[in-house]
């Protein structure tokens, strides 16, 4: 199953996103709860979280890229939401 990687609603109101680095290359396995990329909103850093787990098999947004709530920014394809 495929899964997109989203830019979650992060409060930022108006201000500007910018995804400022991946932390997983394309091909990369990652697990549901793991630190994928990382975006800035003017002053603050904030991770993006997988939420399933599987291979990250396409990057959609390259850094430094804008970003908005709900963007999706990667695939994943394999596993199962967090039950967590």
């Amino acid at each position: 199953m495929r899964s997109p990687l989203n830019i979650p609603d992060l409060g930022s109101g108006d201000e500007p996103i910018q995804l400022c680095g991946w932390l997983v290359d394309q091909g990369d396995l990652v697990l549901a709860g793991d630190i994928v990329a990382e975006v800035l909103i003017p002053g603050v850093t904030i991770e993006i979280i997988a939420e399933t787990s599987g291979r990250l098999i396409e990057i959609v947004k390259p850094i430094d890229s804008k970003v908005s709530p709900g963007d999706v920014i990667g695939w994943i394809e394999g596993g199962e939401p967090n039950l967590e």
